[in-house]
């Protein structure tokens, strides 16, 4: 028995499972050429192919990017051998000038540079509020319902 049992109003019991498995090879209505299990038919309702051949061939056709080489990132983490940096040469002037640059805080720049809802209230430092404009009065008499 499945789960799919159900009480009617009138109080009759349908089980929509067995009605399913009872027609699991009728062609179903559409315009795909399948029957309600999802076999391919042919014109004389018999099954081309089935829905387990069609769903591998499915998952064969999926390429995966899989190298047959597999590189262990693991063994190398520590063991990097220091760099030899030669000395500069002698007549190697390093005593430079640096300007200083005045510069927008950071909290301030990330703020302008952000985009979306929040970004723009946040921008909307004033709300100005302005009076409506004053209603004209109605005329007397009936009205439209």
């Amino acid at each position: 028995m499945t789960k799919k049992v159900y009480r009617t109003a009138q109080g009759r019991i349908v089980d929509l499972g067995a009605i399913q498995l009872q027609n699991e090879n009728v062609r179903a209505v559409g315009n795909m050429s399948v029957n309600a299990r999802g076999d391919l038919l042919d014109a004389d309702n018999r099954p081309i192919s089935t829905r387990n051949r069609q769903v591998a061939s499915q998952y064969k056709k999926q390429t995966t990017n899989v190298s047959e080489t597999r590189v262990d990132y693991r063994k190398n983490r520590g063991s990097q051998e220091p760099v030899d940096i030669p000395p500069p040469p002698e007549d190697f002037n390093d005593e430079f000038v640096r300007e200083t640059v005045e510069t927008e805080p950071v909290a301030e720049v990330a703020q302008s540079r952000a985009s979306g809802l929040a970004a723009a209230i946040a921008r909307a430092q004033e709300v100005k509020q302005e009076p409506m404009e004053k209603m004209r009065p109605r005329r007397p008499g009936t009205t439209r319902i």
